[in-house]
């Protein structure tokens, strides 16, 4: 295999796929309310597809086995793009409900496979963790862009423009996996017929480091969550200008493209000399909190906002390849199901703190308590985490740097 054609093809499918995701975050839950109205559909529509977007893969976990890697990749954004693309016609909530499980479903098993593929395609963890943050720059550059092209081609009167372009994303990413990727590679068969199986449940209940790896994944993306719903919704209540709400939501993107190669270097030379991956885990966790702070003690609206933009940037930067690269580590036979493993956590974390974001928030907001939304957050992650921290076990099972790849 030409690994630098794997890398660039998969690249490719990465921005284009997460372009429309893209397009459409910064605007679903105005799109929801215009199309469908009441406010209990933003935070359940921002909910689902997070959750959907995270887990639905696992429902189909006993199948995937069967499809090449290519294939179900190629299958799954076809599901986005008829997901995304039918939203504009239908005013009805189940339906808009129905729609946007269908586009996460897609989403999920597609980017499933992604961190599934580049486990069993490149044989060392160095080497995969530089290919995780090569698709993390290509994620991150899509959603630099995603904001300003939602505001140049969103209309609540006419939404069809952006779906439309939202849907021909990912028709064109699946077509990017045409080229430059193993046909021939299947998932690794789980070791049960559920996505996670009892043995893996144990060894998670009995290794304090693969437990301590999974509850921080969890917390950091709880974290994560926050972004696309609380920070949203903030960010276009108080910030007027147009442009400046664009820059601040893409702001992290932006970042991530044209510093993350050289937190990679850091990072990577950190895992050669023997730094243990939870510790960065735990680096980047405290800086998600250190953000959701920044939001919270009074600040000027825009200066705030862009300090906490800052140090999220940084948190994600090193936080979200190195979850990806610990859980390739883990010692499970089957690569599909440590990212099964993955997924659910990473999914708990995320659906929750868009829950949080987009229903907590606003009553808070709304009682005049917004400060105290952000400083709850830092100060529940900030306590979990010194609970995580305190006592670091000291064989790290979440990473073998020499680790092969599963048969």
């Amino acid at each position: 295999m030409n690994r630098r054609a794997f890398t660039a093809w998969l690249s490719a499918d990465h921005v284009a796929g997460n372009l429309g995701q893209y397009m459409i975050l910064p605007v679903l839950g105005v799109f929801l309310t215009a199309q469908v109205g009441g406010e209990w559909i933003v935070g359940v529509g921002l909910f689902l597809y997070s959750a959907s977007a995270g887990v639905c893969a696992l429902l189909v976990n006993r199948w995937l086995p069967r499809f090449s890697i290519v294939g179900a990749m190629t299958g799954s954004t076809v599901l986005s793009a008829l997901g995304f693309g039918l939203m504009p016609y239908s005013h009805d909530a189940a339906v808009q409900i129905l729609l946007i499980v269908l586009a996460g479903f897609g989403g999920s098993v597609h980017f499933l496979l992604s961190r599934v593929l580049v486990a069993e395609a490149v044989p060392d963890a160095v080497g995969r963790h530089r290919v995780y943050s090569v698709l993390q720059i290509a994620v991150n550059l899509a959603a630099a862009l995603g904001p300003f092209l939602a505001g140049l081609l969103y209309s609540s009167a006419d939404p069809r423009v952006l779906l439309t372009t939202v849907a021909g994303c990912y028709l064109l990413a699946g077509l990017s996996l045409r080229f430059g990727i193993p046909r021939e590679l299947r998932p690794t068969a789980t070791s049960s017929r559920w996505p996670v199986s009892r043995a893996v449940l144990r060894l998670v209940r009995d290794d304090s480091s693969i437990r301590r790896t999974v509850a921080i994944c969890v917390l950091g993306a709880f974290v994560y969550g926050q972004l696309y719903s609380a920070f949203a919704l903030f960010v276009a209540r108080d910030v007027g200008s147009a442009l400046v709400r664009a820059a601040l939501l893409a702001a992290p993107a932006l970042a991530i493209v044209v510093f993350q190669t050289a937190v990679t270097g850091a990072t990577g030379r950190l895992l050669a000399k023997g730094t243990r991956p939870f510790t960065l885990l735990v680096s980047g966790a405290v800086l998600f909190s250190a953000s959701m702070v920044v939001l919270g003690v009074g600040l000027p609206v825009v200066l705030g906002a862009a300090l906490a933009v800052a140090l999220f940037s940084t948190a994600e930067m090193l936080f979200t390849p190195m979850v990806s690269t610990a859980f390739a580590g883990l010692p499970i036979r089957s690569t599909l199901e440590a990212f099964n493993l993955r997924q659910v956590s990473w999914t708990a974390g995320e659906a929750l703190g868009s829950l949080a974001g987009g229903t907590v928030f606003l009553a808070l907001d709304r009682a005049g308590l917004a400060h105290g939304y952000w400083l709850g957050v830092a100060l529940g992650t900030g306590a979990l985490l010194h609970v995580l921290a305190r006592r670091v076990p000291r064989r790290d099972t979440a990473v073998t740097l020499t680790r092969e790849p599963a048969a």
